[in-house]
């Protein structure tokens, strides 16, 4: 499977668990949705906007797990003109923990080498 750029990039940072990679492949402006950021940053609607919350929210993340690893199932992209979209299914496998992994499908939309919006959903 040829995976874009974006999705290898945007992959390697969440393993690394660190704030500052996290954070550069992000927009200044982007959006990060999940229901993991209601429970970890209680935001109500589970949406983060901007570095400082995207970063405080990889901050909070790599402080509770030893490690992170997005195992891809599958993806579908369009790229064109220096953006682009993806929708990655893969499992999430905090910790180590191989039995406890979760389903999860992430949306990705990027320009200019910066993810602009991410919605991320777990099954």
């Amino acid at each position: 499977m040829t995976l874009p750029d974006m999705v290898v990039r945007w992959q390697a940072a969440w393993q690394s668990l660190d704030p500052a990679h996290i954070e550069t492949i992000y927009a200044p402006d982007a959006t990060h949705m999940s229901s993991v950021v209601v429970e970890r940053m209680n935001i109500a609607d589970g949406t983060l906007r901007g570095h400082s919350e995207i970063r405080a929210y990889a901050e909070v993340s790599a402080g509770r797990l030893r490690s992170f690893k997005a195992e891809i199932l599958g993806a579908i992209s369009d790229e064109k003109d220096g953006a682009g979209r993806a929708s990655i299914e893969y499992w999430r496998v905090l910790n180590g923990d191989e039995k406890g992994r979760k389903r999860v499908v992430e949306m990705l939309e990027w320009k200019d080498e910066h993810i602009t919006a991410c919605r991320v959903f777990h099954f």
